[in-house]
Order: structure tokens, then C-alpha cells, then sequence
């Protein structure tokens, strides 16, 4: 009995020790989303919900210490990835936006960018990657649709394909390691929980900071494994603009590409996505919970007036690059080819190809889902940035 006693004293204190020294998660917010799947009690969370919700919680805090040590192994096999240069250009803008279009088009071309994939998100560690490498599960994982086999997840493939190889947003790190991020809303649909795991700049200052820290050297580890020195590292961030004025100050060379549609376009759009991801990953429809629509709306209308404001006020003009949703679907080879002057880059001709047959895709592809509009109040000042960025890229197109 006492020995068994000890054992299981000595498992707990290895574990806090190790969870002591670990990068991610953001503890106070993991024991915050179990709080909230243990006493958060209503008719509209199943039993079926919470058990998917605690399971993702389990994985999170069972794996920490592998992921720890995996991360200190990077650490001492692979010092030198530290001195890798990271030169960032960050996508902005709301969801729905034509950002993952502009993101995965951008990517493909190895020669001036590099991203980063979502498993790579998920698996931030250099050893990790490299023995996906050797025993070919990359492979397996291009095949890996993030999204469930079910009625809402086929439906949510439509709306974002996504498997485990494609180009995903920094978001995917910080809501699947550090467990703070608005897409943890999509997993843990609790209205009075939205403003906690979303808000950054509420944060304290050293969590902050280290979070930034490790994302810096994220990007550090896939620079490393990618080998392209010259390479801007091309980010995504457009649901989490609260972090923008850290990033000015951590990257004072960083261009932005600042990507605007209507209000009552992307958040219609939005709206079906939100609906049907929570669908997808807990089977909780969010419109069926008191308050979630309402919540919503009014996080999505503070974020466009903070955007508006952070391009305005915040990020240099000299450093934007200002394009619209409308021509990057129906002009893409011309929006594109608009990029690459603002950032005195010459089209390869390999991607040049693609992306003209991308263009043709793109004037004939039919949407495969349907969605309702929307009629908003208090967008009025996003929808007039919108019109200004219409007139900044049209300028930069006369300008070719």
C-alpha cells in the first residue's frame, strides 16, 4: 500500500514538475474550460458534448509532458535553429474574407514564402516533424481531413477544407496548444466564456510576452526544417487582431496585407461557418444557446472597429498592402501580381502558371453551400474602411 502510495506521489510530482516547465498550455484557461465543462450545466450541452469536451481537455493534460520533452529535445538536438531569421508578412482582416485563398495561393510559392501547416501547428517540435518525415505519416496526414465524417463536418469541409497538410492560420497554435484563442469558442460554445479566451491584451504582460516568445520560435523551428533562408514567413491571423500591435513591435519590419470585405458579406458567411463548426466538433448548435448569437455578434463588431482603427491608426501605411475580397476572387492573377510589385518580388513562372489556371478556377467555381444574410446595425464605420481600401487597391492596380 505504501509503496503504491509512493509511486503515485512521485507520478503527480514528476508531472507538476514537468507541466511547471512547459510552454503551453496557458494553464489558468485549461482549468477555466474544465470549470466549465464540470458546472456549466444546460439542456441544450448534451452529455455527448461534455464528453467530447473532456476528452479534448484529457488529451490536452496527458500528452503536456511528452510535448515538453519533446520541446526540450529540440532544445539539445537542434541548438542552431535559434539563429534562424524570420522576416514575416502577416495576412489581416475578418474571416471570410478570401484570406484563405489569398494564405494557401501565397504559400505555394516556395521560392519567396513559406507557411506553415496545421499539423505543424499542432506538432510545433523539429524531432517530431522529422520522424513524421521518416516513417511517411506526412503523407498520411495530407489525407487527414480535420473535419468528422459526419452531416455537420462534411458540411464544414465545403465551407473550410481542411486536412492536416494544408496551410493553416497561426490560430490553430494558439487554440490548440495554448487553449486561448477565439476558435476555443468553437470547441467550448459558452457565451460568458468568449471574452476570457479571447481577449489577448488582457492577459498579463509576461504571459503575454511568453506566449509571443514561443510562437516566435515556432516559426524558428519550421524555418529551420524548411531551409529557406530568404523566404518571408507568411502568416494569417484574422481572428485575433488584439495581438497586431505586439507583433509591430516584435517584427518592426513586417509588411501586412490587409484583406476587407462588407460586414454583411464575411459575417453572414461567418455566421453559417461558426453554426456549423461548433456543430461539427461537439454536435452543440450554438444558435440554441441563450445569448450566443447576441455575444457573437457584438465580439465580431468590436474586433472590425479595432481593425479599422489598427489600420488607420497603428500599422504604417508604408507596411499595408491593401486588397479586397472582391478582386481577389474575380481578379486573382491581377491581385496577386499587385502583391508582388508592393513587395518588389518577381512572379516565377512555374507559379505564374498556376496561378493563371488558379484565376480561371476561380471566375467558374460554384459555392457548394448555402447561408443566410444577414442585417447589421453598428458595422457602418468597418464598411466605410472597406470602401477606403477599395480605393487604396485600386490606386495600386492603376499603378502597374
Amino acid at each position: 500500500m505504501l509503496a503504491s502510495v509512493l509511486i503515485i506521489s512521485a507520478i503527480v510530482l514528476s508531472y507538476t514538475l514537468i507541466a511547471r516547465f512547459s510552454h503551453f498550455p496557458y494553464w489558468p484557461t485549461y482549468f477555466l474550460l474544465w470549470r466549465y465543462v464540470l458546472l456549466n450545466w444546460s439542456s441544450q450541452v448534451t452529455l455527448t458534448a461534455k464528453y467530447k469536451q473532456a476528452v479534448f481537455l484529457l488529451k490536452c493534460g496527458l500528452m503536456n509532458p511528452i510535448w515538453t520533452l519533446f520541446w526540450y529535445l529540440d532544445e539539445w538536438l537542434f541548438p542552431e535553429y535559434r539563429f534562424t531569421m524570420i522576416k514575416p508578412i502577416f495576412i489581416v482582416g475578418q474571416p471570410r474574407s478570401g484570406t484563405t485563398l489569398l494564405h494557401r495561393t501565397l504559400a505555394n510559392d516556395y521560392q519567396h514564402f513559406f507557411a506553415i501547416r496545421h499539423s505543424e501547428w499542432r506538432y510545433p517540435f523539429i524531432c517530431v516533424q522529422q520522424l513524421f518525415a521518416l516513417f511517411g505519416i506526412n503523407r498520411r496526414l495530407a489525407t487527414k481531413n480535420y473535419w468528422p465524417n459526419t452531416v455537420a463536418g462534411r458540411l464544414a469541409a465545403k465551407m473550410h477544407p481542411d486536412t492536416l497538410a494544408d496551410w493553416e492560420e497561426d490560430g490553430i497554435f494558439f487554440e490548440e496548444c495554448f487553449l486561448h484563442h477565439f476558435f476555443i469558442f468553437l470547441r467550448f460554445p459558452y457565451p460568458t466564456l468568449l471574452h476570457t479566451v479571447d481577449q489577448f491584451q488582457s492577459l498579463p504582460a509576461g504571459v503575454r510576452q511568453q506566449m509571443l516568445n514561443t510562437h516566435h520560435l515556432v516559426i524558428k523551428k519550421i524555418a529551420y526544417l524548411r531551409q529557406q533562408p530568404t523566404a518571408y514567413y507568411l502568416s494569417k491571423e484574422v481572428t485575433s487582431h488584439t495581438k497586431i500591435p505586439a507583433l509591430i513591435a516584435l517584427y518592426p519590419e513586417a509588411r501586412f496585407i490587409i484583406v476587407t470585405r462588407p460586414a454583411a458579406a464575411f459575417m453572414s458567411s461567418l455566421s453559417g461557418l461558426m453554426r456549423t463548426s461548433t456543430q461539427a466538433k461537439n454536435g452543440i448548435d450554438p444558435m440554441s444557446l441563450p445569448n450566443w448569437h447576441d455575444v457573437f455578434i457584438q465580439r465580431m463588431r468590436d474586433d472590425s472597429l479595432y481593425l479599422t482603427g489598427l489600420c488607420q491608426q497603428q500599422i504604417p501605411l508604408e507596411r499595408q498592402i491593401p486588397i479586397t475580397w472582391r478582386h481577389l476572387v474575380s481578379q486573382l492573377f491581377t491581385t496577386i501580381n499587385a502583391i508582388y510589385q508592393q513587395l518588389e518580388l518577381e512572379l516565377p513562372n512555374d507559379f505564374s502558371i498556376k496561378l493563371k489556371q488558379l484565376d480561371e478556377y476561380q471566375q467558374k467555381r460554384q459555392r457548394q453551400y448555402d447561408y443566410d444574410m444577414m442585417e447589421l446595425t453598428g458595422f457602418e464605420q468597418f464598411d466605410q474602411f472597406v470602401k477606403t481600401i477599395e480605393i487604396r487597391f485600386n490606386q495600386l492596380i492603376i499603378k502597374q
